[in-house]
């Protein structure tokens, strides 16, 4: 059940109105209500599959009397001890269905390549949609109590719904607990706040994944990318920007969504996205790009790796070894590793920079240094998208091919990349204009101005809306 979809339109228009109703209904202990959210969310979820629901309830319930086995600790080495096994069977659970295929797949390979019988372990796993995510929640979870940032949470009702709630389920962003479970209890908000706010985020969700995303990777990226040799320079080039693109809109798109559907629920979130193509080093990208996953690498691994409390060089190798646990949770293959790893060198040379210039920039030098990052960037994200490192040296070496044979390049697709960026840039702007004029309009005229937005998006897009991204991951 894709957001951008009728389905999901009438699923949430159901879960709107119920959601509202128990609300005032249940006003002192919330309690049906929130068997409500854990119902819709699990039912959300068995849309997918329902056999994911098994993974989904085993992390809960993991972590939940985990939290209460941490505090039991007659001291910190056995709590540390304890919280190394809970987090242990996190990552256990997301590195069997993550990699189970992969590691099946190259011990194949190898034993066909011996002469032995290539069928090894002829089980096929499935990877749940949206575990990579829910177990990062799970995670932050276990880890804050045993910090003692927060106690742990005595409702077994609370926890679940913190972690499979629906609209952060599948591609987040990622809540940590004390973020959530405060507005949870206290019943969530109670009214609708900045209802017009929440409604153009839906419409910018949409806009970005059906009309931006959508177009590029199925007109220019997926096939450019699947025989890059097959392609001219310049094709190439601009398949890889369009990517650059589509994965911007379709992440933050989802983001959003996800935002603004929780706030119609009287739910707060984070920023997940602050204009990430204005950076002007690696440093100030992973302040704006995926800000949740970014503050979690910072607090879950960075941090306890010693960050920058131990020199330098220990600082640089932190950084690597946080980004190297980065380009892994994204996927497998070699070239996330080294997607990861090159992110990990971009912000070990950003901060070397700083310490040795200082963060003060001229005009021309933050030109300069934010055109190298968007550019550094964007090549960067060939090793992401490329199915395989062949792949990503195919399109490398497709794009310094200086005698490749011209094509017709798709010119709306080369507007809608230079114009994308400038949109991106400007932004805010849109916003703004938005619910200005919206304050101005009487309700009905508001109400019209939504629908006529909606379709305009819907005729934009193509019929067939392929996935989020991120549902890879």
């Amino acid at each position: 059940m894709l957001f951008p979809t009728f389905s999901f339109f009438v699923f949430f228009v159901f879960v709107f109105l119920l959601n509202w109703w128990l609300k005032r209904f249940s006003w002192k202990t919330h309690i049906w209500w929130r068997v409500f959210l854990l119902s819709v969310s699990y039912l959300f979820y068995a849309t997918w599959d329902v056999r994911f629901l098994v993974s989904l309830f085993l992390v809960t319930v993991v972590n939940y009397f985990g939290a209460f086995y941490l505090t039991k600790a007659v001291n910190v080495v056995v709590a540390k001890r304890r919280l190394v096994l809970i987090l242990s069977l996190d990552i256990l659970t997301l590195a069997f269905f993550k990699y189970f295929n992969f590691f099946r797949e190259n011990v194949s390979l190898f034993l066909a390549n011996i002469g032995l019988p290539p069928d090894f372990l002829l089980l096929h796993v499935v990877l749940p949609v949206g575990l990579s995510f829910y177990i990062l929640r799970a995670i932050s979870y276990s880890f804050d109590v045993y910090r003692k940032k927060i106690p742990p949470e005595k409702s077994f009702l609370d926890l679940a719904v913190y972690i499979s709630f629906f609209p952060y389920l599948l591609s987040g962003p990622i809540l940590r607990a004390d973020e959530f479970l405060g507005q949870l209890k206290q019943g969530g908000a109670k009214i609708i706040d900045n209802l017009w706010e929440n409604l153009f985020l839906i419409l910018s969700g949409l806009f970005k994944k059906i009309v931006v995303s959508s177009y590029l990777t199925m007109n220019i990226v997926d096939s450019v990318f699947a025989v890059p040799q097959n392609h001219s320079q310049l094709a190439v080039v601009l398949a890889v920007y369009a990517y650059a693109l589509a994965i911007y809109c379709d992440f933050s798109g989802y983001t959003d969504l996800a935002i603004g559907i929780a706030g119609l629920m009287g739910f707060k979130s984070p920023a997940n996205f602050n204009q990430p193509y204005l950076a002007i080093d690696f440093q100030d990208f992973w302040r704006r790009w995926h800000i949740t996953l970014s503050n979690f690498l910072r607090d879950y691994v960075y941090i306890p790796l010693g960050g920058n409390r131990k020199g330098n060089l220990r600082t640089y190798v932190n950084l690597l070894i946080t980004m190297f646990v980065s380009g892994l949770w994204h996927g497998t293959g070699l070239q996330f590793i080294i997607w990861g790893l090159f992110h990990g060198l971009g912000l070990a040379f950003s901060r070397f920079k700083n310490q040795v210039t200082g963060k003060t920039f001229f005009r021309v030098e933050k030109v300069l240094s934010w055109f190298v990052t968007l550019n550094a960037i964007c090549f960067l994200w060939i090793f992401f998208r490329a199915e395989n490192m062949e792949q990503a040296f195919a399109v490398i070496k497709q794009i310094f091919n200086w005698h490749s044979l011209p094509e017709p390049i798709n010119v709306f697709a080369g507007v809608l990349i230079f114009a994308g960026f400038i949109i991106l840039a400007i932004g805010p702007i849109f916003k703004k204009a938005f619910l200005a004029v919206q304050e101005k309009l009487p309700l009905a005229l508001q109400v019209l101005s939504v629908a006529v937005i909606v379709i305009l998006i819907i005729r934009l897009g193509p019929d067939i809306v392929p996935p989020f991204i991120y549902f890879n991951f």
